[in-house]
């Protein structure tokens, strides 16, 4: 089954993981937990996690059994590098702050916030294992050795990621709102798959996508939800220009890539246990 899969088109494994996406997030586990949460953003939330958890584990399974751990960026091998690029997006977590200033911090639970937190990293962990660490790994080894093949790479497995996001028309019938969403998430994903080429670590980037969806997820805390966050209906680029910067710094970090580095990890399969 493995040698099938490292064998496939990444871009039907591409489609096979939306799929299976869809169908995980379909999965009516907000009925599971109503028996044990009767509060409503407590139960969204908790449902949230167990299906991004169990997302995060399907996308690990298969990083290592394809032992692409070198190119997914969970390999010992590699050193991380350039720790510094990472405090990138730290302006995105305080724009994300000050939207909901002034703070009325005793209209917050504790348990609440903390709730959040845990959901938050849980989804950053569970998309870029699957976006980065496991499909932007199939396409390298797919196209990485050939002509433009590494950019080719990582803006393909930022599409996919940002086609993903159509999802959310399930629940948002906005369709202008998604649409933004899937842009926006191309130019963070295009980032993302270039710093992780150039500091060799998924782990920290899977912690700053959760921590920037934590504070953009803010002002739906309860306690904190206005009556405007949950009947504007308007479509903003907003969150468009916030995030282009990332895009364009994604592309200077791939223009600094050492691609015979690149290159050196298509060649190696994973031997840690």
């Amino acid at each position: 089954m493995i040698t099938s899969i490292k064998n496939q088109s990444p871009f039907i494994i591409g489609i096979a993981m939306l799929s299976v996406i869809a169908l995980i997030m379909l999965i009516p586990t907000e009925a599971m937990f109503a028996k044990v949460f009767n509060d409503d953003f407590v139960l969204e939330y908790v449902a949230l996690t167990f299906k991004m958890g169990l997302l995060f584990l399907i996308a690990y399974s298969f990083i290592r059994k394809l032992k692409i751990q070198p190119l997914a960026g969970l390999s010992k091998q590699f050193p991380w590098k350039f720790k510094y690029l990472n405090l990138i997006p730290v302006y995105l977590f305080i724009i994300g702050v000050l939207s909901i200033f002034p703070i009325n911090f005793s209209q917050i639970a504790p348990t609440n916030l903390m709730l959040l937190l845990i959901a938050c990293l849980m989804v950053g962990f569970a998309e870029e294992y699957l976006f980065r660490g496991l499909l932007q790994s199939l396409f390298l080894k797919k196209y990485g050795s050939g002509k433009n093949g590494i950019f080719k790479s990582i803006l393909l497995a930022s599409l996919f990621f940002g086609v993903f996001h159509l999802l959310n028309l399930a629940k948002n019938d906005n369709t202008g709102q998604v649409m933004v969403q899937v842009v926006y998430a191309i130019f963070i994903g295009f980032f993302f798959g270039a710093l992780l080429l150039k500091t060799n670590k998924l782990i920290p980037i899977a912690i700053t996508h959760g921590l920037i969806n934590f504070f953009f997820s803010l002002a739906f805390l309860p306690g904190l939800k206005t009556e405007e966050v949950e009947t504007v209906e308007t479509v903003s680029i907003a969150p468009i220009i916030l995030f282009l910067p990332l895009f364009i710094i994604g592309l200077l970090i791939y223009k600094k890539l050492d691609k015979t580095e690149v290159i050196k990890k298509l060649g190696i399969e994973n031997k840690e246990t």
